[in-house]
């Protein structure tokens, strides 16, 4: 049963392009939702304001990623850095959303 059920993921997934993939992974699933910092286009958005103990109002903004390469990109997701989170994606998982944040080209 397993075999069977490992083999029509696995068939399912060729129907998905790494466009396809990466904005399914970039919209919610497995908690990941990209889009909740970087916005609709992967160009950044407003997260949280916070006043400091000398009374100093700070905006927290998680940057745009579309200008990224695809290693810095990589490294980003994996190792996390200030608010990002790291995130334990698959290199797959990591590629598709690269090519969905850069309208599904791959510029590696």
């Amino acid at each position: 049963m397993s075999c069977l059920l490992a083999s029509s993921v696995a068939f399912g997934q060729d129907f998905l392009t790494d466009k396809e993939y990466g904005r399914q992974l970039y919209l919610d699933p497995r908690g990941i939702a990209c889009i909740k910092c970087h916005g609709d286009d992967g160009k950044g958005s407003f997260i949280a304001k916070y006043t400091t103990r000398s009374g100093k109002v700070k905006e927290i903004t998680a940057p745009d990623i579309t200008n990224l390469d695809y290693e810095g990109f990589k490294e980003g997701v994996m190792n996390g850095k200030g608010v990002m989170p790291k995130y334990y994606l698959t290199d797959e998982e990591i590629h598709a959303i690269y090519v969905y944040i850069n309208k599904g080209q791959d510029n590696e």
